[in-house]
């Protein structure tokens, strides 16, 4: 499993940007160096005025362009060529149609695998390095010298487990006395009944929306653990849900336990329309 980069507290070299503050500095330095100009920038009309918010705003520029230098270098916020950059770093490559996150993933995983070829990491990031067509993978050991790769496989009709299966048993990806077998992930349906309340802000047609985003939220998760009734809750919060109400114990459950070889997938969805609150 790799680390949730989300959870991390946000970095003391990123610097909050407040225009005001930096007005208010830089009027204050003003003053301290030539105080006979505070009648003067009390008019807001005044030249120096002026010229002190075009400075400030200039300054407020230039810090934003010095964040934005320091995000590049954080892996949790690189994106794009800068997050290529950082990869090449490991020897990572971006992929044909790979996006930030899945290559923000592999990067993880490529960095955990440094700790030698027994690694779970390691058989996770070289079989989402064999094929495109891989989601997500988990790597088990079901006894001693033995290790098992499941695969979430986003196409299931591609013979995508014989390659990840030849990849992982190259001489060059072994680990000696090891033997490696890998199989194609379990969908695990959640169903969801649920009445939804509207906001007064809320844009027509939010109901219709709201299956696809939980969809995708699903799709995001890893193999295997728990998925929780709260967080159906929180992924059915777009912009415009003013509250959610389930309709039935089990659609969805309180908590649904996945195995290893298990992911989520949506299963039948209806959604009632309570109305405008607020």
């Amino acid at each position: 499993m790799s680390l949730d980069l989300t959870t991390l507290t946000p970095p003391a070299v990123i610097e909050p940007l407040d225009f005001e503050r930096i007005l208010a500095e830089i009027k204050s330095d003003l003053l301290e160096r030539y105080p006979e100009a505070a009648d003067t920038l009390a008019l807001e009309s005044e030249p120096l005025t002026k010229l002190i918010e075009t400075f400030a705003y200039r300054e407020l520029l230039y810090r934003a362009r010095v964040n934005d230098a320091a995000r590049a270098h954080l892996l949790a916020f690189a994106i794009g060529g800068d997050l290529d950059h950082l990869a090449a770093l490991f020897g990572v490559v971006r992929m044909d149609g790979e996006d930030d996150d899945r290559l923000r993933l592999r990067l993880q995983l490529r960095i955990a695998a440094l700790a030698g070829n027994g690694t779970a990491q390691h058989y996770e990031y070289h079989a989402l390095s064999a094929s495109g067509n891989v989601r997500a993978a988990r790597a088990t050991q079901l006894m001693p010298g033995s290790v098992h790769v499941v695969l979430w496989l986003i196409d299931a009709t591609q013979n995508t487990a014989e390659l990840v299966r030849d990849v992982l048993c190259d001489e060059a990806r072994l680990m000696l006395g090891v033997i490696v077998s890998v199989g194609v992930a379990r969908p695990r349906t959640i169903a969801v009944r649920a009445r939804v309340w509207r906001a007064p802000t809320a844009l027509p047609g939010l109901l219709d929306l709201l299956p696809t985003r939980l969809a995708d939220a699903l799709a995001q998760r890893p193999l295997g653990g728990v998925v929780a009734r709260s967080w159906v809750v929180a992924a059915l919060h777009a912009a415009g849900v003013a509250a959610v109400e389930f309709m039935a114990d089990d659609a969805p459950p309180a908590a649904t336990v996945l195995a290893d070889d298990e992911y989520p997938m949506l299963g039948a969805v209806e959604l009632i329309d309570g109305g405008v609150m607020g």
